[in-house]
């Protein structure tokens, strides 16, 4: 016969629970932003996006994170995501060759200026491809509301090819007064003439430029 004394319960520091607390924050939290703003720029979630795209949220979380500072958790550091791309086999900077300035303005709007771009010089095309559609979200997200509401401030689109260049652009984007989050996201999808030749992997996407609070 053997006996096998009854495990006692995990007993679990202050800083671990607090620790289970975050990772269950970031985990709800992001899972209701990131299929809202896949569905709002019509790509899809590419294998492990989910996993690294949690992880990227998670640098954003401010506050107890498992020490002992007293103060609560909260998402406070959008700053953080500048740069995520969406699609690791078609990073933003490999399929890209500018980057849009933004200027903050006093009369309530936000100016992004877009330089001209030219096939094969700002607009990197994968083999085959011989158009594509750039497209500009300017977005306002509050991811510590349970709910994380999600609004499209302001959108520009552009089509670009061999031989249709875009011009210089001022994109103007209307902001209000808020405790959110304003993320800048560009999203370029490629085209064939035989569109059925090209794979859904052959777009690119990144967080541009973040900030905490608008207006």
């Amino acid at each position: 016969m053997f006996v096998r004394l009854k495990p006692d319960s995990v007993k679990q520091s202050p800083q671990t629970k607090a620790a289970a607390r975050v990772f269950g924050l970031v985990s709800s939290r992001e899972k209701m932003f990131r299929l809202q703003i896949l569905r709002i720029m019509g790509i899809p979630a590419l294998q492990y996006f989910a996993a690294r795209h949690r992880a990227r949220i998670r640098k954003t979380v401010s506050g107890d994170t498992g020490g002992s500072s007293g103060t609560t958790a909260g998402f406070g550091n959008p700053q953080a995501l500048a740069g995520f791309s969406f699609n690791p086999k078609m990073e933003w900077e490999s399929c890209t060759n500018f980057f849009p300035e933004v200027e903050r303005v006093s009369n309530g709007e936000m100016k992004v200026h877009l330089p001209e771009l030219k096939w094969k010089t700002q607009i990197i095309p994968p083999k085959n491809c011989s158009t594509a559609v750039l497209t500009f979200f300017a977005i306002t997200a509050d991811l510590n509301s349970p709910w994380v509401p999600l609004k499209v401030l302001s959108k520009i689109e552009m089509e670009i090819s061999a031989t249709a260049a875009v011009p210089a652009t001022e994109w103007r984007i209307p902001t209000e007064p808020a405790e959110e989050w304003l993320l800048i996201v560009g999203c370029v999808k490629f085209a064939a003439p035989d569109q059925h030749s090209v794979p859904k992997e052959h777009f690119s996407a990144a967080y541009l430029w973040a900030q905490w609070g608008v207006g």
